[in-house]
């Protein structure tokens, strides 16, 4: 029978453990992650953010995934209440980030732990930091800049694979070559597709510019810009005076998958890209496939527009010190070995991209080239209206695309538009 004094000893224990256990969830860390990316790329971070609270067992970390189209809208929202500690930003939407002063500068965290900036490309890294200040580790770099190629489709056709130095003019005869047309004159597959409504890839090779300046602009050259107008007049070319290529209006599922269904089932002998669809593509059964370098612009240029991501600090965290750790690890060595083995993304460490996990022997066997291509990569504006100045142009190019306006008479018309939309600089 349990005496008085027996069940007095119970309840005393039982109290300890309950205060014990409640002290402990008061003490664990609790961190909120906002990110976005699909099924496969959370997976892989859901992974890596449950091997960091393995190592780190005070922390909690809670992920909450927004798709892109509503990814910074649903970020600026939530910091009117407690908001994200850790922010996963894209080089396309830091400066909605910055202009808000969303993100926390990371230079204290960087010098107490003498984290070696200079392991990573020096392009990412800059682009990510602004008035002297970097506010985001670079988790990777995405050049598009892969014309990705049917090798059967050019089989076919007796047509050599695409070398890397290739020009418009060469770029241009091989589309039409490898498209393939039926008896009746139908386009059964289409030379090349491209998966941007901006036709940034072109302008950029062009020698053409967006701005007077991408770090603090203070002026848009997109309209009085004649490289920049031979950008377009490119795009429209392949469209309208070539027929090798169509508008994105025209693409079945672009909002979806931006065209790369058409390689991937091949109505499109050539797709241009960046790394992203590579897990799709590997899927492939019915062709062989490889990449080229995106062809030097008339005047010998090589360049293109760029992506990449990294993570970033709230400024409203509470627990900034532990947010910084978990960005750490992200971005570190372990993290990126482990998000490589599922092909999705060119590390920003530059370590990680010349190593076997990247360079793997896998498709694409060209894959090499993204680790030259960054020296080539140009960012949009840094400024805090780029997005809605990104739309007007892309409205403003629509009828080109079309082939109810032309390249001349649409930059006409987005002048005064531009004129009336100056950049918004990023605020001290």
């Amino acid at each position: 029978m349990v005496t008085i004094a027996v069940l007095a000893v119970i309840l005393a224990a039982l109290g300890l453990f309950f205060f014990l256990k409640a002290k402990s969830k008061q003490d664990k860390s609790n961190l909120l992650v906002f990110s976005w990316g699909d099924i496969g790329e959370n997976q892989v971070l859901n992974g890596l953010l449950d091997d960091f609270m393995k190592l780190n067992p005070s922390v909690s970390v809670t992920l909450q995934r927004t798709p892109y189209v509503q990814y910074t809208e649903t970020v600026l929202n939530s910091m009117k209440g407690r908001g994200p500690d850790v922010i996963f930003v894209e080089v396309n939407n830091f400066a909605d980030f910055l202009y808000r002063k969303v993100l926390e500068p990371l230079d204290p965290f960087i010098q107490n732990d003498r984290l070696n900036t200079a392991d990573f490309y020096p392009a990412v890294l800059d682009r990510f930091t602004s008035k002297r200040q970097t506010y985001v580790i670079p988790r990777d770099t995405a050049p598009w800049c892969l014309v990705y190629y049917n090798k059967s489709a050019f089989d076919e056709a007796g047509v050599p694979y695409p070398n890397d130095n290739w020009n418009w003019d060469q770029f241009v005869q091989t589309a039409m070559k490898v498209q393939k047309t039926g008896l009746s004159g139908e386009v059964m597959r289409w030379g090349f597709i491209d998966d941007k409504t901006l036709p940034s890839a072109w302008i950029f090779s062009a020698g053409g510019s967006f701005a007077d300046d991408v770090h603090q602009p203070t002026q848009w050259t997109f309209a009085d810009d004649p490289a920049t107008l031979r950008g377009v007049q490119f795009r429209y070319d392949l469209i309208h005076k070539y027929k090798v290529s169509l508008g994105p209006s025209k693409i079945p599922g672009f909002t979806v998958s931006e065209g790369s269904d058409m390689f991937r089932f091949g109505t499109a002998a050539m797709y241009l890209s960046g790394l992203k669809w590579t897990p799709q593509f590997r899927e492939i059964k019915n062709f062989k496939w490889d990449v080229a370098m995106l062809p030097k612009g008339p005047r010998g240029d090589r360049a293109f527009s760029t992506g990449g991501s990294g993570y970033g600090i709230s400024k409203r965290s509470k627990n900034k010190q532990t947010a910084w750790q978990l960005v750490k690890y992200l971005t570190g060595e372990e993290g990126e070995q482990k998000r490589l083995a599922s092909g999705l993304a060119q590390p920003a460490l530059r370590k990680m991209a010349y190593s076997d996990l990247f360079l793997d022997r896998k498709d694409p066997m060209n894959k090499k080239i993204l680790i030259d291509a960054v020296e080539y990569v140009k960012y949009f504006p840094l400024c805090g209206n780029w997005q809605e100045v990104e739309n007007l142009i892309t409205d403003g190019l629509e009828k080109v695309w079309e082939g109810t306006d032309t390249p001349e008479g649409a930059m006409a018309k987005l002048r005064p538009l531009l004129l009336a939309h100056p950049p918004l600089v990023v605020p001290k």
